[in-house]
């Protein structure tokens, strides 16, 4: 099953249809650099934007904004054009974002994706190549080796933590928070700042791996 399928089980559908689309949704580490980054009149580019639930927590805080959400999944994108007639919606391949041609964008977000497939890279790239003002991403860490082995360290995207089919199963990418750091560098080069934000929590319900603690960090990288 290819990653745009995973991500459009019924459950994960559903799931994205009640959450992360108000600002109480927001991640603490989000939320600690995007308060500052809502200006009025600004350009959003979403990638992995779901049915577009920040284009709502925009509205929550601007009375003017131009937002661009997108995503691997087409019934996502389906269900986010319906939701939110008035912004824009692209379904493109993973980490594919040539739609956009050289347009960038005031903000820039990644968020809630980068560890839950391989080519997290080339998608933070692309994601840095599009943007004009601020880049706001998340990874997860830990103080001990990458875990990048699906076999030992997955995702369930049915939301249980353990599907009957293997299939279902998405990497849950846990990165030595040295390497982290040192690919967000290299990954964003020539920023003027790169911050980085977190605390550390249990890991996802929906996720098996061997560790009891990791941390998600935010990034803000800034042109």
């Amino acid at each position: 099953m290819s990653h745009a399928q995973s991500w459009s089980q019924p459950g994960v559908l559903d799931f994205f249809s009640k959450e992360r689309s108000a600002t109480g949704d927001v991640y603490p580490s989000e939320w600690f650099f995007l308060k500052d980054r809502l200006k009025e009149n600004m350009s959003v580019l979403d990638i992995g934007c779901a049915q577009g639930g920040f284009a709502s927590i925009m509205s929550e805080n601007l009375k003017s904004y131009r937002y661009t959400g997108v995503d691997i999944s087409e019934d996502m994108i389906a269900k986010a054009k319906l939701r939110h007639p008035g912004q824009r919606f692209i379904c493109t391949p993973e980490g594919d974002l040539s739609a956009l041609d050289g347009e960038t964008f005031d903000l820039v977000l990644v968020l809630g994706i980068l560890h839950l497939h391989e080519r997290w890279r080339t998608t933070l790239e692309s994601a840095w190549n599009h943007t004009g003002g601020a880049l706001l991403f998340d990874l997860r860490e830990t103080e001990g080796p990458t875990l990048s082995d699906k076999s030992i360290s997955w995702f369930g995207m049915d939301f249980s933590g353990d599907p009957d089919q293997p299939e279902l199963r998405l990497p849950y990418i846990v990165l030595n928070a040295g390497e982290a750091l040192g690919e967000a560098m290299r990954l964003t080069p020539g920023a003027a700042r790169l911050s980085r934000y977190g605390y550390c929590h249990p890991p996802s319900t929906a996720a098996r791996t061997p560790l009891a603690m990791i941390m998600t960090s935010a990034y803000l990288a800034e042109r």
